[in-house]
């Protein structure tokens, strides 16, 4: 299957996973449509990706707000969601957690819930949507992801769930592992530094991943038209670990 003269929609398209995205598909001749909250941000980053590209600003956590989105946007034939929130600063111990925090954590679940309900009516036949979950649904947490593996899990169950549901429409779910992106940019130095090189230790592949190395399985998982259902790591053998 080919993506060119697709329209591929891609929320939280500004920056890291989500741009990168846009600009793999936009060299496979896709029509882009990116999206994000903060629109001179997303500007910025549409100014970058060569070819047929148009922005829309949203707060996927919104459900108005996504409604309207999916008004304006129309048809459309893939659907990539790559995050409603920054997960890293909802990290907690469970017993130490507010309701508060714990509920708004579940910002990226409901983010993911809008987002695909809005656009499967107008999804081509054929066409998909790629959900994003984490390591943490298919690994056991660490202290203080608790939450946060629950959110995880909720989104991988929901998006095997529509693949049955939305078919034939495909479905997927990326769980992407360890990812140099900005996301990290809020830790001090030396600990970032401290986790780089222990996991470029510890990886079979020896380094983390790159906001790219996803946006390949991305675009697998919207050309293959025999894959759906799936939840796929990608992770540089972080689940063997």
């Amino acid at each position: 299957m080919t993506l060119a003269n697709q329209k591929v929609v891609i929320i939280g398209a500004s920056s890291g996973i989500g741009l990168a995205v846009s600009h793999a598909v936009a060299r496979e001749g896709a029509n882009v449509v990116m999206c994000s909250r903060s629109l001179e941000t997303l500007n910025h980053a549409k100014a970058t990706v060569l070819g047929n590209v148009e922005g829309f600003a949203v707060d996927i956590t919104q459900e108005s707000d996504v409604v309207e989105l999916f008004a304006q946007i129309g048809e459309l034939d893939h659907l990539v969601i790559t995050a409603a929130a920054n997960e890293l600063d909802r990290r907690g111990r469970f017993t130490k957690l507010t309701t508060d925090q714990a509920q708004r954590s579940f910002d990226k679940f409901w983010g993911h819930f809008y987002a695909a309900r809005a656009a499967a009516p107008k999804i081509s036949s054929g066409g998909s949507i790629t959900f994003f979950s984490g390591m943490s649904a298919l690994k056991p947490a660490k202290e203080g992801m608790a939450v946060l593996a629950a959110v995880n899990g909720a989104i991988a169950t929901l998006g095997r769930s529509l693949a049955v549901e939305l078919a034939p429409i495909r479905v997927n779910v990326v769980a992407p592992g360890i990812v140099d992106t900005a996301v990290w940019d809020n830790l001090p130095e030396a600990e970032y530094n401290a986790m780089l090189t222990s996991m470029q230790q510890s990886l079979p592949v020896r380094r983390v991943g790159t906001a790219e190395d996803i946006a390949q399985s991305v675009v697998y998982l919207m050309t293959n038209s025999y894959t759906t259902g799936v939840v796929l790591p990608v992770d540089g053998g972080l689940f063997l670990t």
